[in-house]
């Protein structure tokens, strides 16, 4: 089996809140890093990165989810749902990259996760969290 060809994200990741965009953003490196490792069947490579990934999906899920009861963002239940899938699934892919497991579409499986995830969920509760008055600029200071 060969790898999935590398392609660029079809989605625009940017929803216009910064923080989120931002964390969007790193999530789309780790993905094409991920992508690269799986090409070259960079083993060891490969369960790192899945970790990274791992810790900045985590991240970014309770940084999501604390705006949204924050700001009572009414379909909450159903994008906490939508990232413990995710979660799960991460978790899978983990155990087996752990055993040199990993199938050729881990990384598409990823980048349509998160091209499914930022389009129908991330822009949900954009509308929302602007007429809370959430300041869509403010963003992490850069290092």
């Amino acid at each position: 089996m060969t790898s999935p060809p590398a392609t660029t994200l079809p989605v625009d990741f940017e929803i216009g809140i910064a923080e989120l965009d931002a964390q969007h953003k790193r999530l789309h490196g780790l993905l094409e890093r991920l992508r690269e490792a799986v090409g070259k069947h960079y083993g060891f490579a490969t369960i790192a990165i899945l970790d990274e990934l791992s810790i900045e999906a985590r991240i970014h899920f309770a940084v999501e989810e604390s705006l949204m009861r924050m700001l009572s963002f009414p379909e909450v239940g159903s994008h906490i749902t939508e990232h413990e899938n995710l979660r799960g699934q991460l978790e899978k892919f983990r155990k087996r990259a752990q055993d040199f497991e990993v199938a050729d579409d881990l990384a598409a499986f990823i980048q349509q996760w998160l091209n499914d995830h930022v389009d129908r969920f991330d822009r949900d509760f954009v509308d929302h969290f602007l007429r809370a008055g959430v300041d869509p600029r403010a963003a992490p200071e850069s290092p």
